[in-house]
């Protein structure tokens, strides 16, 4: 019976890194959410753009990242000047983005795989009077995720800046995502503030997702008792 408990924690937890990813995946591309945090930033007053550039900039790149044009050019009027809004290191940091973007899809779809055939694992391996061993093999699994988030969230109020330069480093092999704000258009589009509130937003729907699970979980028959 401990194989299925292991088995069920392990897919218990990559079904909830696929989730993750997915939240990820829709935060990232949610537009409605760029704009509200553009508005609340004053972004295009500040860099010195319409609002239909900015939108029409950020639409570049998200469409970039999701394999739906080949660059990022696009030019616009910034403090009277028609110019290219991205420069060639903004460029290379988008191409080594998308590929980590690419990359986390790909992870998203084995975790899925993975998660479920290990959940069916377990399943055929518990006898209905063991049901009790699937749930905690269940929570153990979910648990440990929400461990994880938990420390992220302390980390993330607490130095903020310091994660994002650990994310950073722990994914990408170079330093083109060191931008010049007296340079960089991007990095004026995208302030660490900006990603604050996305990291949040992810954070606080994975937590809800998480709540719902294991509700769900202790929901769940337990071991069956005979007379």
């Amino acid at each position: 019976m401990k194989r299925a408990g292991i088995c069920s924690a392990a897919g218990m937890f990559l079904i909830s890194l696929c989730v993750l990813l997915s939240i990820i995946d829709f935060c990232s591309f949610d537009r409605s959410f760029y704009r509200k945090e553009y508005a609340k930033d004053s972004t295009a007053e500040r860099i010195g753009m319409s609002e239909n550039d900015l939108y029409n900039a950020t639409d570049v790149l998200l469409d970039y990242l999701q394999l739906e044009r080949d660059d990022i050019r696009v030019t616009a009027t910034v403090n009277g000047y028609v110019r290219e809004v991205y420069d060639k290191r903004e460029t290379m940091h988008m191409v080594d983005v998308r590929n980590l973007y690419q990359n986390a899809l790909k992870a998203r779809n084995i975790a899925l795989i993975f998660g479920t055939v290990l959940l069916a694992a377990a399943w055929l391996m518990i006898h209905s009077d063991h049901r009790t061993m699937l749930k905690k093999g269940l929570r153990n699994g979910v648990s440990l995720l929400g461990v994880l988030i938990l420390m992220i969230v302390i980390w993330c109020l607490a130095d903020f800046n310091g994660f994002w330069l650990f994310f950073h480093e722990i994914f990408f092999d170079n330093d083109l995502y060191l931008l010049d704000p007296n340079v960089s258009i991007m990095i004026n589009m995208f302030p660490s503030v900006f990603f604050f509130d996305l990291v949040l937003r992810i954070i606080a729907l994975f937590t809800g997702f998480l709540v719902l699970l294991t509700l769900l979980i202790y929901k769940l028959p337990g071991r069956k008792h005979y007379a």
